[in-house]
């Protein structure tokens, strides 16, 4: 049932489902409170509710679900403490994840009972206090989120011993940077009905003049635009049709950004397929406007001199990486269909007026047939991956040190060389 637009709440008979080991409810409308019934489940196994609009608090019951091996509550707008009950649930192994909602508080103690967890995911809410150094008993944790809280104090030194130690470091040092607007999760199609025909985009960019020309890709140029009608700032990406392969890029496009969801990803306000005033097909794509611009132009200069190298701190670049990363992430492991987006770049992620990092331009994009986690050589899938040289691996904290590797050279450059990772 994930991925619908299920409204209303989520039943507190489901609760008689005393045999059933998976309930995903994931991806809809759902509203209201977490019936505690659920945790009349015993033989639960897997619970997905995220990105809904649930409220309230987590009910302790979960915590009487001994089976349970994964939990992802993430994505709503979920109060209150952190059940000691739910946090020390000794039975996940493999993820838990109450991120992104507005949870208090500190973190319980009973953390230190996740001995086998391999992810722990409590970034972006208003959690408090000081880090447990019983966490240190989290032996298997690979993949820790802390980031955007209110945590105080210093790494606990039992972290240290952690296979996940450098991936605390950096959320840690995310925890500086300043607070952001936090939204509830939308898909990046913002209105899937709104309709805008290439009269209203031809009149919002001056006629696609070279004014408002702020990018050039292999399949398409960019312009900045304002709606007529409400004043809105957007980027109209138009396909030059022209160019071989330029209509299967769209709808590759198109079909990735159709469901997917994500506070690093481009948002996508609609799409155009028509006719330009000479009877040619015309086609493109209008985002939400970012003001920032490229990476790649707060990194180069242009040959041209047109812009001038902008000063990144260390803190920006990290929280950079840390975005992209979390947009890897989503894309590889919390889509309904896996997602490889096979040509990341700094010129495909756009910083926003607050510096955070949206990766975009999914043309080359390409849907994984198979929910798999492990790639080899060896290995064939139905699909081809194209792009970027990248790194697959079932351990999620590979994302995070994939990115940081692939920043290496920004990040090196604000100390004037390449950075050596070997010795991180």
């Amino acid at each position: 049932m994930v991925s619908n637009f299920f409204t209303g709440s989520i039943p507190s008979s489901m609760g008689k489902l005393q045999n059933s080991q998976y309930l995903s409810l994931a991806r809809n409308r759902l509203s209201g409170q977490i019936p505690s019934s659920l945790g009349n489940i015993s033989q639960l196994n897997r619970l997905y509710l995220r990105e809904n609009n649930l409220h309230g608090s987590i009910p302790s019951s979960l915590g009487d679900c001994r089976s349970l091996q994964l939990m992802d509550l993430s994505f709503n707008n979920l109060s209150g403490t952190i059940p000691k009950e739910v946090i020390g649930l000794s039975s996940l192994s493999i993820f838990l994840k109450l991120g992104s909602n507005s949870l208090t508080g500190s973190l319980p103690l009973e953390v230190s009972n996740l001995k086998n967890i391999g992810g722990l995911q409590l970034s972006d809410n208003k959690l408090s206090g000081e880090i447990p150094g019983a966490m240190g008993n989290c032996e298997s944790l690979e993949f820790l989120e802390l980031q955007n809280n209110f945590f105080q104090g210093t790494i606990p030194p039992a972290l240290s011993n952690l296979k996940v130690f450098l991936s605390c470091l950096i959320a840690t040092l995310c925890w500086m940077r300043k607070s952001r607007k936090k939204s509830s999760p939308k898909s990046t199609l913002e209105d899937p009905h709104m309709k805008i025909s290439y009269a209203e985009l031809h009149k919002a960019t001056d006629g696609f003049s070279s004014g408002k020309l702020i990018g050039v890709g292999s399949y398409g140029s960019v312009y900045k635009g304002i709606l007529d009608h409400n004043g809105r700032v957007i980027a109209v990406k138009v396909i030059n049709l022209q160019q071989k392969g330029a209509s299967k890029s769209f709808l590759a496009e198109c079909e990735a950004l159709r469901n997917i969801r994500h506070r690093n990803l481009v948002k996508i306000i609609t799409s155009c397929s028509s006719l330009d005033y000479k009877g040619n097909d015309f086609k493109a794509l209008v985002f939400e406007f970012v003001p920032n611009g490229s990476l790649e132009k707060w990194l180069h200069l242009k040959s041209d001199g047109q812009h001038q190298v902008r000063n990144l701190s260390l803190i920006q670049r990290l929280n950079i990486a840390i975005d992209v990363a979390s947009a890897l992430d989503y894309l590889h492991h919390d889509c309904q269909t896996p997602i490889a987006h096979c040509d990341l770049k700094p010129s495909n992620v756009l910083l926003d007026e607050s510096m955070s990092a949206h990766v975009g331009d999914f043309g080359l994009a390409r849907f994984l047939s198979e929910r798999t986690t492990h790639f080899s050589k060896n290995e064939t899938s139905s699909v081809a991956i194209k792009g970027s040289i990248g790194v697959w691996s079932g351990r999620r904290r590979v994302y995070m040190w994939r990115c940081v590797q692939l920043w290496d050279s920004f990040i090196g450059d604000f100390y004037g060389k390449k950075a050596d990772w070997r010795h991180v």
